[in-house]
């Protein structure tokens, strides 16, 4: 999406990737020029021995930077995820303006990212400061548990957007359910996401067989596919709470509007939520939410207006208002037009690229020359295009 707003406002854009595959492809067909930089190495953990090796990879991979960017001759360097340190690193070095996009979050509230043995948390915090010229977090969760206090003067909250299609009607919710293959008879609560145990679906399935009792005409499909090990652990639960009648794993599913448009209610019970990507589709396919009050997600969702938040690993609270949910059709119905409403004003895809594209034209300053280089998870300027209509 990125990459396309700035393609659309004539940047010409080169997008680096830390390893090759599709998305290359992907890219290119919408204008980009792609470069395989392998890079992302910083944050994994691991004692001190491993964690000077990761060090002085992105070290070599900063080299490498470099000179894809003294070849490219960018305007500006955009980093699209923590990971890319290295290409940060090396905007700086040859004093390129550079937005750094922070998505993540530390593993001490549940995220996947593990803060160096040497320097900790203090030196990710500096790194960060000193760097970019900008930084654009997801939430303000994600300022809070990464980018620290010090650094939050050229900080910008842009939240996640959801595409346009999930706000179009797609087909009768019946349909949905048989290309699902899922009962067409009876409430159904969805779970979206893919399946790790950082989503909570332990959590929700304590929640399911209460509800399952109390709805005794309930259904509940889970999407997404994971390690075998961890859907077998599931599986296992779902067997010893004799719901595995109620419970469909749907796997991965194509077309996610479908999913939605299946279900009755949403739930997102998630451990921990940098964001919540699948509230805002939710909210904008016209279904009602109930999720874990988690890193973003409360922001994105206002308790009783546009959905229900419950503590996370509160079995009794998630069942309570699940039940709640099913048996007030008036209060689903209110709280998923005003999520759709704020899905429509917050989180639109317009919305969230006018905010890009103010931070980047703050910082490149660009005037009738602009210059760009993209790679995937660094997006800048080249005159290429420039050269081409020449």
């Amino acid at each position: 999406m990125i990459a396309k707003a700035l393609i659309d406002s004539d940047w010409c854009v080169d997008v680096a990737f830390g390893v090759s595959g599709p998305f290359c492809c992907k890219y290119e067909e919408i204008g980009c020029t792609s470069h395989v930089v392998p890079h992302g190495q910083w944050l994994v953990g691991g004692n001190l021995w491993r964690s000077c090796r990761c060090w002085y990879r992105e070290g070599l991979a900063m080299c490498r930077f470099i000179r894809l960017m003294r070849r490219v001759r960018p305007k500006l360097v955009y980093v699209n995820t923590i990971m890319g340190v290295a290409a940060v690193a090396a905007a700086r070095i040859l004093r390129i303006p550079s937005i750094w996009h922070i998505r993540e979050l530390f593993d001490d509230v549940g995220g996947e990212m593990i803060p160096p043995s040497l320097g900790g948390r203090y030196l990710v915090r500096n790194v960060i400061r000193r760097l970019p010229d900008r930084v654009i977090a997801i939430s303000r969760a994600v300022v809070d548990n990464i980018v620290g206090d010090r650094a939050t003067r050229n900080v910008h909250v842009v939240p996640n957007a959801v595409a346009s299609a999930f706000f179009e009607e797609n087909c009768p919710q019946r349909e949905c359910r048989t290309r699902l293959k899922v009962p067409c008879e009876g409430p159904l609560i969805g779970v979206p996401g893919t399946l790790r145990p950082v989503k909570g679906h332990a959590f929700f399935l304590d929640a399911a067989a209460i509800v399952a009792r109390k709805c005794p005409d309930c259904n509940f499909a889970i999407t997404g596919d994971g390690t075998s090990r961890f859907r077998e652990e599931l599986q296992e639960k779902v067997g010893r709470l004799a719901i595995e009648h109620r419970v469909h794993f749907v796997g991965t599913v194509p077309d996610m509007r479908c999913f939605y448009r299946a279900c009755d209610l949403v739930c997102v019970p998630s451990r921990s939520e940098s964001f919540g990507r699948t509230v805002i589709e939710a909210f904008a396919a016209g279904v009602p939410v109930v999720a874990s009050a988690v890193g973003g997600i409360c922001e994105t969702v206002d308790h009783e207006a546009t959905g229900l938040l419950v503590p996370f690993g509160d079995v009794e609270g998630l069942t309570r208002q699940l039940v709640r949910l099913l048996e007030d059709r008036p209060l689903r119905e209110t709280l998923a037009a005003r999520a759709q409403q704020k899905a429509r004003a917050c989180y639109s895809e317009t919305v969230h690229v006018d905010r890009i594209r103010s931070v980047v034209e703050e910082v490149a300053r660009v005037d009738t020359d602009p210059r760009a280089m993209v790679a995937k998870h660094i997006v800048s300027r080249s005159d290429r295009r420039r050269g081409r209509q020449e």
